[in-house]
């Protein structure tokens, strides 16, 4: 590598400080072997005092384990019963949650009978699995892809997924839409219609449109106080245009209004420092979930981007990243995510 000094590394170790003291933490994270972690699509959440992160990889889903969010340690691969579960290629962006006492995870997968991506739902007592299913699939769309689920529970016990519909239309070769839906009481299907999110795509959102694409994917819900935050990526994740924003609803579903300060996390310039393999350093931050503290707080953004030594695009070799996110006193949400200023 040509473009990076040694002291470039020291500028671009990214320190954030932990409510307990302070701890250091340099993006990507990194493996109990001191290797990077090398996962996608990550989800995290708590069981026994740690924390355990499910992911996508090139082979399928697999479960991390970590004491402090910065060093991981592989579990395993997730496993899923039945064994017949026809989804069992393409599997990706899987999440956990506890609901109740009981780990839910969630994830899509290629549907040999309709050659579709559907989502399914399964049920565990940890976060590692084993899972057994309770609903293949949650969603299946006729002739488009339901992908990226993620699922909230409101103060009240309501539960409410989110997932991205993905396919092709008249307008675009390839898009992805935001799409909304309660949730039964048991998780075992949609309760009503599957509605829109949000339809208005801000400028930064468009980026990939000359390339004909739009998209929209990867939505995570939280609520502070009265008001439902919703983080969402947009435009490729293979490309270098992908980035996380924002937007915030008074119910559940909406309506949905993204923030005038978006993004929240984006590439930094092509004209600053560059990876190992050329691109800029921070490369398409997204497909990100929310830690959030013991009072239901949000306290870390949890994300991929581009591994190092990509050198183009396409590219869906993805490393994992974190940094701290909250809310301020007017209600946005802020990260200490920066990215390094251009070479002038």
């Amino acid at each position: 590598m040509k473009k990076l000094s040694v002291c470039t590394f020291v500028i671009l170790a990214l320190l954030v400080s932990c409510t307990e003291g302070k701890t250091s933490f340099t993006n990507p994270l990194k493996t109990a072997e001191g290797d990077i972690l090398r996962v996608a699509d990550p989800c995290v959440c708590m069981y026994e005092g740690d924390y355990y992160l499910s992911a996508s990889t090139a082979t399928g889903l697999e479960s991390w384990k970590s004491a402090d969010l910065q060093t991981w340690e592989k579990v395993g691969p997730i496993a899923i019963f039945p064994e017949d579960d026809p989804l069992k290629s393409c599997i990706w962006a899987s999440e956990v949650h506890n609901f109740g006492g009981k780990y839910y995870l969630t994830y899509s997968g290629l549907n040999p009978a309709t050659s579709t991506l559907d989502t399914n739902i399964g049920v565990g007592e940890t976060p590692f699995g084993p899972f057994t299913l309770i609903a293949a699939p949650l969603i299946h769309l006729e002739g488009k892809n339901a992908i990226d689920a993620n699922i909230f529970v409101d103060d009240d016990g309501q539960a409410y997924l989110y997932f991205s519909e993905n396919g092709s239309s008249s307008e675009y070769a390839a898009y992805g839409a935001l799409r909304q839906a309660r949730l039964k009481p048991d998780f075992s299907g949609i309760e009503g219609e599957i509605m829109p999110v949000n339809e208005e795509y801000p400028d930064w959102e468009r980026l990939s449109i000359p390339r004909g694409v739009r998209c929209n994917e990867g939505s995570t819900v939280f609520k502070h106080g009265d008001t439902y935050y919703m983080t969402y990526s947009a435009n490729e994740t293979h490309m270098g245009d992908y980035g996380v924003g924002v937007q915030t609803a008074p119910t559940p579903l909406g309506p949905w209004t993204k923030a005038d300060y978006n993004p929240i996390l984006y590439s930094s310039p092509k004209d600053g420092p560059l990876s190992e393999g050329g691109l800029p350093v921070i490369d398409s931050p997204g497909h990100n979930s929310i830690i959030l503290d013991e009072k239901g707080e949000p306290q870390w953004i949890i994300y991929h981007r581009h591994a190092p030594e990509v050198t183009g695009y396409p590219s869906n070799d993805r490393v994992t990243c974190i940094n701290r996110i909250w809310i301020d006193k007017n209600g946005e949400v802020r990260t200490d995510f920066a990215v390094p200023s251009a070479v002038r």
